[in-house]
């Protein structure tokens, strides 16, 4: 397999982190967030930490935080 040249490897490197950003924007990341943020919050010993939700709990969680709430402009 052929050596990939400088050039291709800083396009791919800035695509990747193009993605990473679009995703972050957008929300798509939001989970794979909260997995780490749990993650950092179990290694601490916490003896009150609250169980990690799963991907379906919390998609849903999030969408009734969402919409719970009255948002008008006017």
């Amino acid at each position: 397999m052929p050596k990939q040249s400088k050039r291709t490897m800083r396009l791919r490197s800035a695509l990747k982190k193009a993605w990473r950003y679009v995703r972050e924007v957008t929300g798509d990341a939001a989970y794979e967030n909260y997995a780490k943020y749990c993650a950092t919050k179990k290694s601490d010993s916490n003896p009150n930490a609250i169980a990690m939700m799963t991907r379906a709990e919390f998609y849903s969680e999030s969408l009734k935080r969402k919409y719970s709430t009255i948002n008008r402009c006017c």
